[in-house]
């Protein structure tokens, strides 16, 4: 069935179809201390057949992070704490996950954010602007030249996707490099003849 603007509650709707109190979280919590909670959470996290399903949940590729949060925030939605106090027992509540999935032997992680990668694209992002400052500022001096070319390969590496070890994958082997130099390779470079003042006698 199509959703229409009509089909939409009404503004202040939540505030007239429910006397005060009525749902949970607009009561006085039933536990009022992060410590009564955090005995709470431990009674039931003792359940074995809780933990099981948590585990499997890990296993599924959930993050413990999420789990926590779905779990104190439907407490609070039930009444039992306040928003306050879920927030204060999270960080022993995802320990004691993580612990426990050490435990079984579960892959876990506790977030789906990587930090590192996260640092890394940052980095990349003020290296391609300063490159490209530099670029620019170059060529309105001098023009194009070999450092140009080699700015403009550095900063196209910074907007392409790849990452360090994908470009150490590319790069050749150093044995399929040739490794005997010709006769011409192995001669010094003759250096340039000098005249003027410093042009030997």
């Amino acid at each position: 069935m199509a959703v229409t603007q009509f089909g939409a509650p009404i503004p202040g709707n939540s505030l007239t179809t429910h006397k005060p109190g009525d749902r949970p979280w607009e009561r006085p919590p039933e536990l009022a201390t992060v410590e009564e909670a955090l005995s709470m959470y431990m009674t039931m996290l003792a359940n074995q057949d809780i933990i099981d399903d948590l585990m499997v949940a890990l296993e599924a590729g959930i993050p413990i992070k999420p789990l926590v949060e779905s779990l104190y925030m439907s407490s609070v939605m039930r009444g039992r704490h306040s928003l306050d106090v879920g927030l204060l027992v999270a960080p022993a509540l995802m320990e004691f996950i993580a612990a426990v999935g050490d435990t079984y032997g579960v892959n876990y992680k506790f977030s789906n954010r990587d930090v590192k990668k996260e640092m890394e694209d940052r980095e990349r992002s003020r290296m391609s602007l300063l490159i490209s400052s530099a670029l620019s500022k170059a060529k309105e001096q001098g023009g194009e030249d070999e450092g140009t070319d080699i700015l403009e390969d550095m900063s196209s590496y910074l907007e392409s996707d790849m990452t360090r070890e994908e470009a150490a994958e590319a790069e050749p082997m150093m044995e399929d490099m040739p490794q005997e130099m010709t006769e011409e390779e192995q001669q010094p470079p003759q250096m340039p003849e000098q005249t003027g003042l410093m042009a030997r006698g």
